[in-house]
């Protein structure tokens, strides 16, 4: 009888987890085609838009309000219909916006990005009434679907075109601009090939929270990185392939905008590893830092970099300095590693450029920082001084008459930093009394430290402006940055081919 109760429980266990862990996809993504650039999949009931409205953001971020096509508020408004009396009672949760390539076919039909909106229906009687309210004459027709042009879309009561796909138990309405657009999505309903039928995807979106988001994206980022240098005819180049692709839940509430995102690699790629949590080195620059990364692991940062992000770095390092960086650098940095931007507030906060690492091989890293002193002195003729004595020695390059401009030492037996600009002895030394990991603003923006942690003050970012480090920003940058406070972002590993992103965004009181 025991055995029974037991395995009872475990199978309703099993079952409930299984029921729990499965997360709903956006209908449309089941016909959305798979050499789609990137997808956004929005909700069609305008309730959910309220906290994005009551946050002031619509104003002052005019890209956060997109027009959905025929079937969303602003577009039925200019057919004469009522949304949520005529239009919203008939159609799905979600309408899911495809951004397509520009091809020489699309380009010749019209000169801009081909998109499709698709907006699943609750039934086909509903499919069908929704279109005799939009559809205007006969355009043409595809393996049985009729094509007709569209009525109540920007800019002209008469652009676009639209039509009723039938795939499995659930019908659309698809709209575009292009018609070699929409033929494309009702290929692929009848292919049964959209992408929620790819693996990665598949495996990837059970990483997102099991709630429906307010804005769920999913980016194709080698043909989404081709098409940014696609010829004017619409000819794409051979697209990179360091990651295959992304997806992503976007929330709000009234104080913050919450992102948890999945990346993969290519199954062809060297696999990833786990990069450990950085847990001291915020402890060591202090509560004022503008902008912070950390990684638990210099090494699996390291090996999970794409190699022309490593190439980039090395022959920058190799530049500046005649050094190789893989063989002088990289086999002592064992421990955590760090970078930040701090200002100077003895130099009217002046932005220092602050490196740190740890290491388990002390003599290595010592000999590494000769070998960098000396170079410095000999390639650029500056001075090289040492400013305190063992055992936590600090060296100083000095360019003429003496002017300071860079600092190295040891803050302990194990940390080493290296930092650019203005002098920031006095505030890392020792260590500060209001480090950056008690901050309000971090833990608001990073409550819950895991992984690798990318901090960025943005309510102060001002101070960088017309400095080495930032240039004045444009006036459309600046305002669009003006109701942020902080942004923060968690990276884990999550097994040899997927990342996990949890980003917040902290916005400023009203």
């Amino acid at each position: 009888m025991a055995v029974v109760v037991v395995g009872a429980g475990v199978a309703a266990a099993i079952f409930l987890w299984q029921q729990l862990s499965r997360r709903p996809v956006a209908a449309g993504m089941a016909i959305a085609p798979q050499n789609a650039l990137f997808t956004l999949s929005l909700p069609t009931d305008p309730s959910p838009w309220q906290a994005v409205a009551q946050s002031n953001l619509l104003q002052r971020q005019p890209w956060l309000a997109p027009d959905y096509g025929p079937v969303s508020p602003r577009g039925v408004e200019l057919a004469g219909a009522d949304y949520l009396k005529e239009v919203r009672p008939f159609i799905g949760k979600q309408a899911t916006l495809v951004m397509l390539p520009m091809t020489p076919e699309t380009v010749q039909e019209l000169p801009e990005p081909p998109f499709v909106w698709i907006v699943p229906t609750l039934n086909l009687p509903m499919g069908e009434q929704l279109l005799q309210r939009f559809m205007g004459s006969p355009l043409t027709e595809v393996n049985g679907i009729k094509i007709f042009s569209a009525k109540g879309v920007l800019p002209t009561a008469e652009q676009g075109a639209i039509a009723l796909v039938n795939h499995a138990d659930q019908s659309y309405i698809v709209w575009s601009r292009h018609q070699s657009a929409l033929k494309e999505v009702i290929t692929t309903a009848q292919a049964n090939n959209g992408i929620a039928t790819k693996s990665d995807y598949q495996h990837a979106i059970k990483d997102l929270p099991p709630r429906r988001p307010l804005v769920e994206l999913y980016v194709n980022l080698p043909a989404f990185v081709a098409s940014q240098s696609a010829a004017p005819d619409g000819a794409l180049p051979n697209p990179p392939r360091d990651i295959e692709g992304l997806v992503a839940a976007v929330d709000m509430t009234p104080q913050d905008i919450d992102l948890q995102a999945v990346t993969w690699i290519p199954q062809d790629r060297q696999r990833l590893i786990q990069e450990g949590q950085s847990r001291e080195l915020s402890r060591l620059v202090p509560d004022t830092t503008l902008a912070f990364y950390g990684a638990g692991s210099f090494q699996a940062l390291w090996q999970n970099t794409p190699q022309g992000v490593q190439k980039a770095i090395s022959d920058t390092v190799e530049d500046l300095t005649g050094l190789d960086w893989q063989s002088t650098f990289v086999p002592w940095m064992t421990g955590e590693f760090a970078a930040a931007f701090v200002p100077v507030p003895s130099l009217r906060n002046a932005p220092s450029l602050l490196f740190l690492s740890q290491t388990n091989d002390r003599p290595r890293a010592e000999a590494a920082f000769q070998e960098l002193d000396q170079q410095i002195r000999d390639r650029l003729k500056w001075r090289i001084q040492q400013t305190s004595p063992a055992p936590q020695p600090m060296t100083t390059w000095s360019i003429p008459p003496g002017l300071p401009v860079a600092q190295h030492g040891w803050l302990s037996n194990n940390t080493l930093f290296l930092g650019l600009g203005p002098s920031l002895l006095a505030d890392i030394t020792p260590r500060p009394p209001r480090p950056l990991a008690d901050s309000p603003l971090y833990r608001a923006v990073i409550p819950h430290p895991r992984g690798a942690q990318l901090y960025i003050n943005l309510s102060d970012l001002s101070l960088f402006e017309n400095s080495l480090l930032l240039p004045q920003l444009a006036p459309d940058v600046a305002r669009s940055l003006q109701p942020f406070a902080a942004l923060g972002v968690t990276t884990q590993v999550r097994n040899p081919q997927q990342t996990l992103y949890t980003v917040r965004i902290r916005l400023k009181d009203s």
